[in-house]
């Protein structure tokens, strides 16, 4: 049984974890992304259709019928709060993802021994403004990140019951569960650098606690097939690729040197310095963490989502190496350092996010509801706004949500279609939408880039434009 004391400090710590992740939801005047919208969108759906085998919603894409939730356990919680206001029912969930991860990383560095665990628990949202970015956004890779500490953790400590479990679960929250092989595959090569023995079992629960969790997910057989497609036809092919036809998201570029300057100073620093300690101490699961804030870091180097990792595995690195300096105020000295190089962007972000409101309003919304009926076929121009569309005109069925690269590899012919038509308009485009798409409707949030597109859509004969505010543009192509 526990201590009191132990039972004490953890109920401390999980109030203090719930109050900033909550305090930084809902100073968030609206979710920061898309991507959020379509998570609560699919909340919805469970919550209406129960567990998804299909997605008829966007029928040219891949997912239509090969569908498979890569994120089912955070869409369940979706579920739970569906009769919410969207926005507020990701705000609760936001908070339990949030204040997880950050108990994550408090009762791992209380194991260790750490001083003041819960303050280095929450270093990392004020030492890069981009993980306080990733954090803040309601989406399921914030679940990945705790994962992926517990697993590291528990393989350096042997702790094979845990390692079981959390791989097991894995595939339930997160599309990347493979870095659970990773983060053991990592731990052994820390454990062997202080002349440890290397072990098997370890990795061997990984790869059971995985099976487990992927034979008992409803979506097993597409669920691999997906982890592929995304892993490697997303990530390498495609984002590191270049490919031009498909535009994934500011998150799988790399930083510039001055955005990684600005944004990553402090985790730059952190990881420099967690690497001399680890270097010095000699110790298993301090060179672990530094290890993988290392890799992570490298990778980041190529696309900036990996970010999202390197900064808090490169604090924890730091706080576990903080056990083998004597100096007494080297915590708090660390921490004025690491907060001091990212608060110029961290207070920007701050401000810019008490800002943010939705892209589609609820008045808008009605009028397009009103004006598209349940079960028509929408042209959109891109993806990353489907998410939107879907909340405030469910059961429509849209072009492709999610990612492009599942259209793509379902009918690249009619995905190069797609995609040129409102980049390089034909005379009549609501003919080739017609025909090709079988779509009355379009509805596109306003892009210079589709100028020309609105423009020929709004000459051609028996096309009315929807009346909508001027960050949208809606088109009823006629019987």
């Amino acid at each position: 049984m526990p201590s009191r004391r132990v039972v004490v400090e953890g109920a401390l710590a999980l109030a203090l974890c719930v109050v900033v992740a909550a305090t930084l939801q809902w100073h968030t005047g609206a979710p920061l992304d898309a991507d959020t919208a379509y998570h609560v969108a699919v909340g919805r759906l469970i919550r209406a259709h129960g567990i998804l085998h299909e997605f008829p919603w966007t029928p040219f894409s891949w997912l239509a019928k090969h569908y498979a939730d890569k994120e089912l356990a955070f869409h369940l919680a979706l579920a739970g709060v569906a009769g919410l206001p969207w926005v507020d029912a990701a705000r609760v969930v936001g908070t339990l993802w949030g204040a997880g991860l950050l108990l994550v990383f408090f009762f791992i560095l209380r194991a260790e021994r750490v001083r003041f665990p819960a303050a280095w628990a929450i270093l990392p949202l004020a030492s890069a403004s981009v993980f306080l970015f990733r954090f803040v956004l309601v989406r399921p890779h914030v679940a990945s990140i705790g994962f992926a500490a517990v697993i590291l953790w528990a393989c350096v400590r042997r702790r094979l019951g845990v390692v079981a479990v959390a791989s097991a679960l894995y595939p339930w929250f997160y599309v990347g569960w493979t870095l659970a092989l990773a983060m053991a595959i990592v731990a052994e090569i820390a454990r062997m650098s202080v002349r440890e023995r290397p072990e098997w079992k370890p990795l061997a629960a990984v790869v059971a606690g995985l099976t487990i969790g992927i034979a008992l997910h409803p979506n097993a057989a597409n669920l691999l097939r997906f982890t592929w497609i995304q892993s490697v036809d997303v990530l390498v092919r495609r984002a590191w690729g270049r490919d031009a036809l498909l535009e994934l998201g500011d998150e799988f570029r790399a930083f510039s040197p001055a955005e990684w300057a600005t944004l990553l100073l402090g985790a730059s620093v952190a990881a420099v310095a967690a690497a001399v300690l680890a270097w010095r101490s000699r110790d298993a699961t301090t060179r672990a963490f530094c290890l993988a804030a290392l890799c992570f870091g490298a990778l980041t180097i190529r696309t900036a989502r990996f970010a999202e990792y390197f900064v808090p595995l490169s604090v924890v690195a730091l706080a576990l190496g903080s056990r083998f300096v004597a100096w007494r105020w080297f915590p708090l000295a660390t921490a004025g350092v690491l907060v001091a190089c990212a608060a110029p962007a961290t207070a920007q972000f701050v401000e810019d996010s008490g800002q943010a409101t939705e892209l589609l309003t609820p008045d808008v919304g009605a009028r397009l509801a009103g004006a598209i009926p349940p079960g028509a076929q929408v042209f959109t121009c891109e993806w990353g706004h489907t998410g939107t569309m879907m909340l405030a005109l469910p059961e429509r069925r849209f072009i492709v949500a999610l990612d492009p690269t599942f259209f793509y590899l379902n009918d690249p012919d009619l995905y190069r279609t797609w995609f040129e038509l409102p980049r390089d308009p034909p005379p009549h485009p609501s003919e080739a939408i017609r025909q090709r798409f079988g779509a009355r409707f379009v509805l596109c949030r306003y892009d210079q880039r589709f100028r020309r597109f609105f423009n020929r859509l709004a000459l051609d004969p028996g096309t009315r434009p929807i009346s909508v505010d001027a960050g949208w543009e809606a088109y009823d192509l006629g019987e």
